[in-house]
């Protein structure tokens, strides 16, 4: 079998003290090994810096531009993404996306940990 949804009909949440607003696409398709979710941002915002716990996280950007500021083992670059930009990041680097522009960015995380996000401010 398979999933299917449309984007724009996601019911979007907003994330408890946090940017972005999420459009959980992975409630809707119920994927087994993969956490899919469509983050969409305002000009400006940034979610929280974080790494994963186990999740690999690939970013596709839909719509928009966004900074993504990567560090592991203390280095750390800030990767511009536009349209059609693909980036994976491992679960061990630190994170932060921050819009350039307004933005929409498809994120997914693999394996299917909920929860699996370890916010800085919380080490």
């Amino acid at each position: 079998m398979y999933s299917l949804t449309d984007i724009d009909a996601v019911e979007p949440r907003e994330l408890e003290d946090e940017a972005p607003t999420l459009l959980p696409i992975g409630l809707e398709l119920q994927p087994d090994e993969m956490r899919p979710s469509v983050w969409e941002y305002a000009k400006g915002e940034e979610n929280a810096y974080h790494r994963q716990g186990e999740q690999e996280e690939l970013y596709v950007v839909l719509e928009g531009t966004v900074d993504v500021t990567v560090e592991r083992e203390n280095e750390r670059d800030v990767v511009e993404l536009t349209r059609g930009d693909v980036l994976v990041v491992p679960p061990e680097s630190w994170r932060q996306l921050r819009a350039v522009e307004e933005s929409r960015v498809l994120v997914v995380g693999a394996p299917n940990v909920k929860d699996d996000g370890i916010r800085q401010d919380e080490t």
